[in-house]
């Protein structure tokens, strides 16, 4: 008997699906796309459950016949390509007939169209990829695609579904990136009960202002740029808008949405003297050439593109950047300068969850440290050979270097650690502890600030709401995804509470995915954006307090993270870099 067989029809959609369909986001950009073939000017998708229990979106697009409902639910059956050679110059968003025939065989499904050759629709019901009921229907012209309990046949993909805020924030993100590239649609989103937004076609600039709200207008650069026919335009945020997260970058090609590391690596080239170290900027680029320059044809799910000239389109992608830097004003590194002096010495900050001084611990690990001023370093020339005393020994210092690394002598040799990350940690497991006990303290604003969130920062912030009014932020709505921040954890030290919240809950969707619970995951965001920063320079008596606390923690050796707070270099390991055996 053979072994080999083929598999069934049912199973083989349903395999296929896998590749396109990985989460309701994904079947709201399969929709999208369809729509925005059809010619649509006007989108309206609603969700139910984050999108596991309902996915809708209607358009007022060219519509289907009934013979084309039909064999639109067959695989490989598009109106987009008719030759060959059309599959390497594709100017539509859809291309391979999978879409719904993938949607379909995974979830309940309901379609409803009329064309403009009908006085009337059509209702097909799909489950699972069988069709199971047709009729005639009152309709609009148009498609309205309904689909409900999305992986309900395959329950081992719905396991892999994240919690809900995080779905929601993913079809957030598709559904503005599609509206950022077609500000001539109107589109409206409903999720539950609640319409979340409606944005009415217009221009860019107006499209760019309902997305991310009213102000944004003034944070912005223009980006205008032509190569050997390959033109960038779109806008760069100011250095305000850079966010510690991923924050927003837009790519497109042709108005078609994708993911490049590889130019996200040219940006921040480009933009090397826009960016602190860990930074991330704003920006939303288009990229216009041939259609048969790209080949979209390259991932199951149409994320990535591959360039014919993929150097000329890197280096139209830097010039065009450097290009809109041009009359800026003085660069980062510049402006550093000017704020180098160190806070002085004996500056008093309320005592706070930030500045709290911990109680002395005993370190086993760390040697002795000196709290008086490093003494000065002896010429090498000078350098007399002698055996330290023990009492020079207990003298040794913990030194920081580039202001970014704190070098501690060990009993066993060296500890290098990371500033940053031992502070996260430090400041994780005090939020944590001061959750339990409800010992955060707020200070109250003399002038409340105004948070204006995006809708994908909006899903996420209202999860985090009661979590956040926990941890000492007083924060009340002001309108439509706006919020006024009256108070906030005190001593708090960081320049701008605004930016802070921004980054907050970029680093709280990060560990949501992570599968951290809302609490950790407020902590550690918090704990990421709060902490000591690379260039912070700090006195001796800070270094050895935040060593101490470090090591005084549960888990010193990771940042919440889980990167490395420190590693060690064994003194035999020194010596065996000097070519010392004795």
């Amino acid at each position: 008997m053979a072994k080999i067989r083929i598999l069934p029809e049912q199973l083989v959609n349903q395999i296929a699906a896998g590749e396109v369909i990985e989460r309701p986001a994904s079947v709201l950009r399969e929709l999208i796309d369809n729509s925005l073939d059809a010619g649509a000017s006007k989108i309206d998708i609603e969700l139910d459950g984050s999108g596991r229990e309902l996915i809708a979106v209607r358009d007022d697009g060219g519509g289907m016949s009934r013979d084309d409902m039909l064999l639109s639910l067959e695989r490989h059956a598009t109106s987009k390509l008719t030759s060959e050679s059309n599959l390497f110059a594709i100017a539509t968003l859809g291309f391979r007939g999978e879409a719904l025939p993938s949607i379909a065989s995974v979830s309940d499904l309901e379609i409803v169209s009329r064309d403009a050759t009908s006085d009337f629709g059509f209702r097909l019901h799909v489950i699972s990829g069988d069709i199971v009921h047709e009729e005639a229907v009152p309709s609009p012209r148009g498609t309205l695609v309904r689909v409900r309990s999305i992986f309900f046949n395959t329950p081992a993909r719905a396991k892999f579904l994240k919690a809900d805020a995080t779905e929601l924030s993913h079809s957030i993100r598709t559904l503005r990136t599609y509206a950022l590239a077609y500000p001539e649609v109107s589109w409206s989103f409903r999720h539950g009960d609640s319409l979340q937004f409606v944005w009415p076609a217009g221009t860019f600039r107006e499209r760019v202002a309902d997305v991310f709200g009213a102000g944004i207008d003034e944070k912005l650069l223009v980006i205008e740029h032509e190569i050997r026919g390959v033109r960038v335009h779109g806008v760069l945020g100011r250095r305000e808008l850079n966010r510690r997260g991923r924050g927003d970058q837009f790519l497109f090609v042709n108005r078609r949405p994708f993911q490049s590391t590889g130019l996200a690596g040219v940006a921040k080239g480009a933009l090397r003297d826009w960016l602190d170290e860990g930074e991330w900027p704003f920006y939303i680029l288009f990229i216009e050439l041939e259609a048969s320059g790209v080949d979209v044809n390259v991932h199951p799910a149409k994320r990535e593109v591959r360039f014919s000239d993929e150097r000329l389109v890197h280096a139209a992608v830097f010039e065009a950047l450097r290009e809109a830097l041009k009359g800026q004003q003085t660069t980062l590194n510049e402006l550093r300068q000017g704020f180098t002096s160190p806070i002085p010495e004996g500056t008093v900050e309320p005592p706070s969850l930030f500045t709290a001084k911990p109680p002395v611990y005993s370190l086993p690990m760390v040697q002795s440290v000196s709290t008086s001023s490093p003494a000065q370093h002896t010429p090498i020339t000078s350098y007399q050979s002698s055996q330290p005393t023990p009492a020079a020994k207990l003298r040794a210092q913990i030194y920081q270097v580039h202001a970014k690394y704190l070098i501690a002598p060990i009993r066993s040799g060296l500890a290098i650690i990371d500033q940053h990350a031992a502070h996260e940690r430090v400041l994780y497991e005090r939020a944590l502890r001061s959750f339990d006990n409800r010992t955060f303290a707020s200070q109250q604003l003399l002038f409340p600030l105004l948070l204006e969130l995006n809708p994908e920062e909006d899903a996420s912030f209202r999860e985090m709401q009661s979590e956040i009014s926990a941890f000492g932020f007083v924060v009340r709505e002001f309108g439509p995804r706006a919020y006024s921040v009256e108070a906030v954890p005190a001593g708090l030290r960081r320049a701008s509470e605004v930016s802070m919240l921004h980054e907050m809950i970029s680093e709280y969707d990060e560990f949501r995915r992570a599968r951290l619970g809302p609490r950790e995951a407020l902590a550690a965001g918090f704990a990421c954006k709060a902490a000591i920063r690379t260039g912070d320079e700090l006195s001796t008596e800070e270094m050895t307090v935040l060593v101490d606390e470090l090591f005084a923690t549960q888990q010193p050796g990771s940042c919440p993270h889980g990167r490395p707070t420190f590693i060690e270099i064994k003194l035999s390991e020194l010596d065996h870099r000097f070519g010392r055996t004795g």
